[in-house]
């Protein structure tokens, strides 16, 4: 791999990992320190584990936001990997691709999911406009504004998760040309295979950019309170980090824009420094990841929601039948009174000198935690109250 030069060894090629370290031995510390911030990712990501397993009480909202997190450890042992075993950079670079690839369709998913499901995402999304020129991708300010559908959203999801397939693609491609030696790593020459990699790479990176642009600008105000900015911007940083600095070292490094030092040549240089700089910049971005997703966001589930028409109908059952109803159905169907009569309490008689009344519980400052599992545990009576005759 590479080319040679006369300020290398081994002709300019990429080195063994015993190689690799006997060279680097009086500068071991300086190779130390992403060592250092690949094991903090790893602990911050276990913090963040145990957080959410106590204080997300949705198991599927749950399961998304630690797939999301899991980006940031992924792509540092990646690359701690890479740059401690340099012959095993492509690799590396495939495996973190496939996990970046889940990713993308996993953050699509929690923002299906902060609106209670793709079905509810439609209808309070209808009648929305979006402009097909957010900033900073100004180029289409001809294109009129377009409705928000099934069609176009359908249409944003495919540019997003387009990149998966054809990154997926590519570097499988890459990999099996490398091991029959037909593919270069930071060969710029027309002949090779690599300029139109790397081209294809940054033309499906930007698509995939636009994409989250218009789905971030169609959905920002049906979702306050979610931070849903800060978490768009924790996946665009990776998308644009990935998707192009990798492409653009390498070409410094084959147009000798890196300087070639001993006894590294100048590509080979380029892959540390890539590697090198992705382990810094994840650290960086994992903790402003760490605050955005630790902030706590409205407690929703479709599958548990409470409709107006059951409430009436169990308000018309505990006419007839005279029985208690529950404190969920009570609160639900008040909640635009101050105080109100207590529905589990019935007199017949004009001269009942009692009168319970009660004020909703939505009132009053509890804890937003246990306010989010009170509702469960009444959701669940309300549907236990349901099956019972």
């Amino acid at each position: 791999m590479g080319k040679a030069g006369n300020c290398t060894f081994m002709g300019g090629g990429i080195p063994l990992s015993s190689e690799f370290f006997k060279v680097i031995k009086n500068d071991l510390w300086l190779f130390l320190i992403p060592a250092v911030f690949a094991m903090l990712l790893l602990a911050l990501f276990m913090e963040e584990i145990g957080f959410f397993l106590r204080h997300v009480p949705s198991q599927r909202r749950r399961r998304l936001s630690l797939w999301i997190l899991g980006i940031y450890p992924v792509f540092g042992m990646t690359s701690i990997v890479a740059l401690y075993v340099p012959r095993s950079s492509s690799l590396c670079n495939f495996i973190a691709s496939l996990y970046h690839n889940i990713t993308l369709f996993k953050f699509m998913g929690l923002i299906k999911n902060f609106f209670g499901g793709k079905t509810r995402m439609l209808e309070m999304l209808a009648g929305e406009q979006v402009s097909p020129n957010p900033f900073p991708c100004c180029c289409c300010c001809c294109l009129p504004l377009f409705n928000i559908n099934k069609t176009s959203v359908s249409w944003m999801m495919a540019a997003v998760l387009q990149l998966s397939a054809v990154r997926t693609v590519l570097f499988f491609v890459t990999l099996v040309l490398w091991t029959d030696e037909r593919y270069d790593y930071g060969d710029v020459n027309s002949a090779n295979l690599n300029m139109y990699v790397n081209a294809i790479i940054a033309v499906s990176t930007f698509l995939s950019f636009y994409g989250y642009l218009l789905f971030y600008t169609a959905t920002k105000r049906a979702l306050p309170g979610y931070g849903l900015r800060a978490k768009f911007i924790c996946i665009i940083v990776i998308l644009a980090l990935c998707g192009l600095q990798s492409g653009i070292l390498e070409t410094m490094g084959a147009l000798n824009v890196i300087p070639c030092t001993p006894p590294f040549s100048d590509l080979f240089r380029s892959q540390l420094i890539y590697h090198y700089s992705v382990i810094v910049e994840m650290f960086c971005i994992s903790l402003f990841a760490h605050h955005t997703f630790r902030k706590v966001e409205p407690c929703h589930d479709e599958s548990e929601e409470i409709e107006v028409d059951v409430i009436r109908a169990l308000n018309e059952k505990a006419i007839q039948t005279e029985v208690e109803l529950p404190i969920a159905v009570q609160l639900s169907s008040q909640e635009d009174d101050l105080c109100h009569s207590n529905f589990g309490y019935n007199s017949d008689s004009e001269d009942s000198l009692c009168k319970i009344e009660h004020a909703p519980l939505d009132r009053f400052p509890f804890p937003y935690s246990t306010v989010c599992k009170l509702q469960q545990t009444l959701r669940k009576n309300l549907q236990h109250n349901l099956r019972t005759p």
